[in-house]
């Protein structure tokens, strides 16, 4: 039963350039010649829309779609039946099954042995240095003999870059490179050699080019924002990236304000002149950081017009200056990565980064393609 019985107008929604997706992908297979490129569609395709991300992407031949957790897995399988899945995060036992094409991650002994006994596909997660998941590698000889118990069952071994996305320094990167090295050695002296050797991310994809990792998994540059700074070397190697999203919201009514009146929570915008505010059916329930409260902007019929007040639960208000009525489109993220209200703008003056503001792009909001 549909709960809905007709298609509904939306207020706020997510338009999707998916051939600029495809395009990004592209520019990542081109860069990296003979590395299998897996797309991250974890955190709802950083906000982009999981099951539209994957439908989009399901005839590029990938090795992987990496995830989370099984829940994004089983997600994906209502559009994509065949790309193989690999889920990054922890599991508990009793929601595993046997599914030759979901790949399972191991940073413990413990989760190794609940999946091997499983007969499950394992990638190992090697602690290289950012000490959030995986297998240490400065005790290797605690686990390493435990691990080689269990070869016919890993297919895979990985490590995650803590500090690949820096300008000026990539000492680190290159010390977790050697110290994977090293126990990636220490593995295949135990009969281990797995399939799949990865450790690149969007920004360490492109900086550790050695032919000792055959897969690398692109996260935030698929979805079009440079993960480097401007100040980095690597990024005019990305500038032909196409941002894939455009967060668009609507003017639902207009205020008069007179000096001295105030708007919205704790009194924190107070008008100093006559002053037209227009309020957005969205706020921070749909995305829009409280953090943008009387800082952020918005562009309505190509004109700027700044966040005036605390940003509400489901309205920003803002100040109208250009000719605007009810019912008018409002950008609050733009595709255009040269604008004020690109995602990367908009998460400077929120003092975060893009990820976060993407992220939290509510999964109420509609994901529509162009």
């Amino acid at each position: 039963m549909r709960l809905w019985p007709k298609p509904y107008q939306p207020l706020n929604q997510v338009i999707l350039d998916l051939d600029a997706l495809r395009s990004n992908l592209a520019l990542y297979r081109e860069k990296l010649p003979g590395v299998a490129v897996a797309p991250v569609l974890k955190s709802n395709a950083y906000g982009h829309g999981l099951k539209e991300i994957a439908a989009a992407l399901k005839k590029e031949t990938c090795p992987f779609y990496a995830v989370d957790s099984i829940y994004e897995a089983y997600e994906i399988r209502k559009v994509d039946q065949k790309t193989p899945i690999l889920i990054l995060g922890f599991n508990f036992e009793g929601n595993l099954r046997k599914k030759k094409d979901f790949h399972f991650t191991a940073g413990s002994l413990d989760q190794l042995e609940m999946l091997a006994r499983k007969k499950l596909p394992i990638h190992l997660e090697l602690n290289t240095g950012m000490n959030r998941m995986g297998f240490h590698w400065r005790n290797p000889e605690q686990w390493l003999n435990e691990v080689a118990k269990h070869t016919t069952n890993i297919v895979g071994v990985f490590t995650h870059f803590a500090d690949a996305d820096n300008p000026s320094d990539f000492s680190f990167t290159e010390l977790q490179t050697q110290r994977f090295k090293t126990l990636l050695n220490e593995l295949q002296k135990r009969g281990i050699h797995p399939k799949w050797i990865h450790a690149g991310n969007s920004a360490g994809g492109l900086k550790i080019k050695d032919p000792i990792f055959n897969m690398m998994r692109l996260g935030f540059s698929l979805y079009g924002t440079n993960v480097f700074e401007d100040t980095d070397p690597s990024f005019q190697e990305l500038k032909d990236l196409k941002p894939v999203m455009e967060f668009q919201s609507t003017l639902v009514q207009i205020q008069e304000l007179e000096p001295g009146d105030v708007v919205s929570y704790g009194l924190q915008f107070k008008a100093e002149k006559p002053t037209r505010v227009g309020i957005l059916c969205a706020g921070y329930y749909e995305g829009i950081p409280i953090a943008l409260s009387n800082i952020g902007h918005v562009e309505i019929n190509g004109t700027l017009c700044p966040i005036r007040g605390r940003v509400c639960m489901n309205h920003t208000l803002v100040e109208l200056m250009t000719e605007a009525k009810i019912g008018d489109r409002v950008t609050v993220y733009s595709k255009d990565p040269k604008s004020l209200v690109s995602v990367r703008a908009q998460a400077k003056l929120a003092k975060t980064i893009p990820y976060e503001l993407l992220v939290r792009i509510s999964e109420s909001v509609r994901r529509q393609a162009l």
